[in-house]
C-alpha cells in the first residue's frame, strides 16, 4: 500500500467517524448545560396549571384547581367526586417540576428503566408515575415519567440544593435523567389529602355507645381509675376478654382515609350499626356504618361547644357530606354485639 493510498483510507475513515458522531448526537435529546443548568421544562408556566393527573400502575388520579381570586385557590380530587386535596401538596409538586434541572444522563436502555422506576406507568406492577400538567382548556403544559428519588448528592450550585433528587424520563424519549427536584406524590389519594380524618386520644373518651340493628344499645364508660368498662353488666356475667372493651374504644377513636365518595341523599345497602362517643372536652362524634356491595362505608358527624367547637369544625371540614370506606376488621371491632363481650362467671 502506497503512502498516498493509506492517507486516502485514513481520511475516509475519519470522515465516516465524524458522520457517525453527528448522526448519534442528532438522535439524542439535548444534554444539560454545565452543572445541571438545563431546566426539565424550560417554558413551564406554573400559574397556568389548572389540572394535574398522576398515573401509576394503570390507575389515574386527577386533581383540579377550584375557586377564584376572591375565594382563594383550592384543589380538589376530581377522580374522587371532588374531595378536597391539600393545596400545599399540589403547589409543591408544580414548584418541583418548574424548578427541576437535568443533572446527569442515566440509562437509555428500556430493559433498565424499571431499576430507576421510569418504565411504563400503565403497567399494573409499575411504580413509575406519569405526571401531567394541563391548563384550563386541557392543553398539556408538562409531562414526565417520575421514578425513584435519592438523597441529593450534587453541589448546591448544580441546581439540586438540599433534599432529594428524582430519576425522570420524558414520554417518547429513550434517555432518562437524574433531575434536581423531589417530585413527590403518586396515584394514591392519601398522597394528596389529609390521611387521617380525625383522631381522639382514647383516655379522653368519657363514654361510648354502640347501637346495632335489632338489638338494645349498650354503653361503655370510663371509670375513676381511667379504665373503660361495660356499663350495667348483668348479674352472673363478666367481660369475656379484658382487652375487648379497649379494642372498641381504640377502633372508634380515629379514622384513616382509604376510599371516599359523596354521601348519597338516600343511602343504600344495609345498616350495620352506629357508634357515638363523647370526650372530656365536649366533642361528640357519631359514626354511622353501612354495608354497600363489596365495601363498608361510614359517615362522620362531629359536634362540639366551647373548646371542642373548633375541633368539631375541623373534622366537619374534612368529613361533612362524605362517606369513607373502613376496613372490615375495624367495623367488626367497633360493632361487636353485647352478648359477644360477655360470658358466665365461674361458679
Amino acid at each position: 500500500m502506497t503512502p498516498k493510498h493509506f492517507a486516502s483510507l485514513a481520511a475516509a475513515a475519519a470522515l465516516s467517524l465524524i458522520v457517525a458522531i453527528a448522526v448519534h448526537a442528532a438522535r439524542q435529546p439535548s444534554a444539560p448545560g454545565a452543572s445541571g443548568t438545563t431546566p426539565l421544562f424550560p417554558s413551564l408556566a406554573a400559574g397556568k396549571v389548572a389540572r394535574v393527573s398522576v398515573t401509576q400502575g394503570g390507575t389515574t388520579l386527577t386533581l383540579e384547581k377550584s375557586g377564584d381570586e376572591k375565594s382563594g385557590e383550592r384543589w380538589v380530587m376530581k377522580s374522587q367526586d371532588g374531595y378536597p386535596a391539600s393545596t400545599d401538596k399540589v403547589r409543591a409538586l408544580i414548584a418541583a417540576l418548574s424548578n427541576a434541572r437535568l443533572l446527569e444522563a442515566k440509562t437509555a436502555l428500556p430493559a433498565r428503566y424499571s431499576a430507576l422506576a421510569v418504565d411504563d406507568p400503565a403497567g399494573k406492577l409499575s411504580s413509575a408515575r406519569l405526571v401531567r400538567l394541563e391548563d384550563a382548556t386541557g392543553a398539556p403544559l408538562a409531562e414526565v415519567i417520575a421514578g425513584k428519588s435519592k438523597a441529593a448528592s450534587h453541589a448546591a450550585g448544580s441546581g439540586s440544593g438540599a433534599g432529594s433528587e428524582t430519576y425522570v424520563r420524558r414520554p417518547g424519549e429513550d434517555q432518562s435523567w437524574l433531575a434536581s427536584s423531589d417530585i413527590a406524590g403518586d396515584a394514591n389519594l392519601k398522597s394528596w389529602a389529609e390521611p387521617r380524618i380525625f383522631e381522639t386520644k382514647t383516655e379522653t373518651i368519657g363514654s361510648l355507645t354502640v347501637e346495632l340493628p335489632g338489638q338494645p344499645a349498650y354503653v361503655i364508660k370510663r371509670s375513676e381509675d381511667g379504665a373503660h368498662t361495660l356499663a350495667d353488666i348483668p348479674a352472673g356475667k363478666r367481660i369475656k376478654y379484658v382487652n375487648m372493651i379497649d379494642n372498641i374504644i381504640e377502633a372508634a377513636s380515629f379514622l384513616d382515609l382509604e376510599k371516599v365518595r359523596k354521601a348519597p341523599a338516600t343511602p343504600g345497602g344495609t345498616d350495620a350499626g352506629t357508634v357515638s362517643f363523647t370526650t372530656d372536652a365536649g366533642l361528640k362524634i357519631t359514626l354511622k356504618v353501612r354495608s354497600d356491595k363489596d365495601n363498608t362505608w361510614v359517615t362522620i358527624d362531629a359536634k362540639g361547644d366551647g373548646e371542642a367547637k373548633q375541633a368539631a369544625a375541623d373534622i366537619a371540614a374534612r368529613a361533612a357530606g362524605w362517606e369513607f370506606v373502613i376496613l372490615p376488621s375495624k367495623s367488626d371491632t367497633m360493632l361487636k354485639a353485647r352478648d359477644d363481650l360477655l360470658e358466665d362467671q365461674a361458679s
